[in-house]
């Protein structure tokens, strides 16, 4: 050894994630580009059913029409202008179809991150993150260029009406939503299935579609001990013949989630209102009911932008709807379960109840988000002399995401620390949603 050398620097390790990244690139812009064609097929379902049952549009049109559900896959705005400066402003999400492409993008973000060169966690979420810029670029191009152009025949309005897209929601909504389901899509791929992180956001997965799908089926057996009012919306929508019952009950099917995010938040104690410039009419809290059957309610709600609001006719809750407590309650202590039984400790009543609580901080985030994107905002102008007018139908989002939190974190970890450590030593195996990374091919 030659002790007058210098030392031999330290390894470099410069460049690492800029070179993964560049590794990941082609696989983040196919992923991107093969699911925004994904989605806009899929957004041409309806208006296709529509002209199978004698829609009478022509091609160009029903295919523009189309495009316009792509955005509200993506809630992204939609403003219908006329003749007499009437304006009005249209956001509204079709959550089946925005499911559809998160599962997209979460698949297209793994491929990303499995391309990269790098071990990093950090780098492999940054490629799959690269799928949300790649997918909103397409959608943000042909949002500034499509508009549609309908005749009135003065039913509603006099003249013809134009649609058209918010253009930088177009970017920034699919770019958001991309982001995230990709960059979690890569980070399931690396890290191991019992990591603390991986289980908090599976966990906090599970719980979301467990409160969901029991807000669904909750409604189903509603409907089945009160035959009355299932024979009231059947009356309803199938009113105006086949053509417009298959229209209704097609749309229906697409904001499924929506009702069922719209029922999450009063089972969890907040209210789902309509909210206008004169106040807020509560529709559906804890322990109160509108009293549908009132002839005052229909009034009281179109007097919404009344200042001050109505009060909107009311009625007691019947004992059975507080079954719906049951909802939070046991879509968080099962995930919590879950969580704490992916713990493979022989003891540690913390880490299990710290992994069931971080699941509904997860579970709290997306209880948020999804009660924001399920909620109908349109603001009206009728002329140049009317003031604007805004409503909003839904729950809060933030008394949402405050209410989750408290259900998810106390729900989670009790069900962590009191049922995860069932048959312990010998603790569940854990497998990711996606078992085997997909190859970088394929989407």
């Amino acid at each position: 050894m030659n002790v007058g050398a210098p030392p031999a620097p330290p390894e470099a390790h410069v460049g690492e994630d800029g070179t993964g990244l560049t590794a990941a690139l082609p696989a983040a812009v196919r992923g991107g580009l093969l699911v925004f064609l994904a989605t806009a097929v899929a957004a041409q379902i309806i208006p296709l059913l529509i002209e199978l049952f004698g829609g009478g549009l022509a091609l160009g049109t029903a295919l523009k029409l189309g495009w316009f559900y792509e955005l509200a896959f993506h809630r992204i705005g939609i403003v219908v202008s006329g003749t007499d400066a009437f304006e009005a402003h249209l956001s509204v999400a079709f959550l089946t179809g925005t499911a559809f492409a998160l599962w997209l993008l979460f698949r297209a973000g793994r491929s990303a991150g499995a391309a990269t060169s790098s071990s990093s966690v950090r780098t492999r979420v940054l490629a799959g993150a690269m799928v949300g810029p790649v997918y909103a670029l397409p959608i943000v191009v042909v949002s500034a260029l499509i508009q549609v152009q309908l005749s009135t025949g003065g039913a509603l309005v006099p003249g013809t009406v134009r649609f058209e897209g918010i253009v930088w929601q177009a970017f920034v909504y699919p770019a958001l939503l991309g982001a995230v389901a990709g960059g979690v899509g890569a980070a399931l791929g690396v890290l191991p299935a019992d990591a603390r992180v991986a289980v908090w956001l599976i966990g906090g997965w599970r719980m979301l579609l467990a409160a969901l799908g029991l807000a669904a089926v909750g409604i189903l057996l509603l409907a089945a001990v009160r035959p009355q009012g299932l024979a009231t919306y059947t009356r309803v929508v199938s009113a105006n013949g086949t053509r417009s019952t298959l229209l209704l009950v097609g749309h229906h099917a697409l904001m499924l989630p929506n009702q069922s995010f719209l029922v999450v938040a009063p089972s969890m104690g907040g209210c789902t209102s309509l909210a206008g410039p004169g106040g807020t009419l509560p529709l559906v809290c804890p322990g109160t009911l509108p009293a549908l059957d009132d002839p005052a309610l229909v009034p009281s709600v179109a007097r919404a932008g009344d200042a001050p609001a109505p009060d909107p006719p009311t009625r007691s809750m019947p004992t059975g709807y507080w079954s719906f407590l049951l909802v939070p309650a046991i879509a968080t202590l099962g995930a919590g379960r879950w969580a704490g039984r992916t713990w493979r400790g022989r003891s540690g009543g913390r880490e299990r109840a710290l992994r069931g609580a971080g699941a509904g901080v997860v579970f709290a985030v997306l209880v948020g988000a999804g009660t924001w994107m399920a909620g109908v905002d349109v603001g009206l102008k009728l002329n140049d002399t009317s003031m604007p007018t805004s409503f909003a139908l839904g729950a809060s989002p933030l008394e949402t995401t405050l209410l989750a939190l408290a259900w998810g974190m106390i729900g989670g970890a009790l069900g962590a620390w009191l049922l995860g450590d069932q048959d312990e030593g010998t603790p569940v195996p854990v497998e990711p949603d996606e078992p085997v990374p997909p190859s970088p091919t394929s989407v």
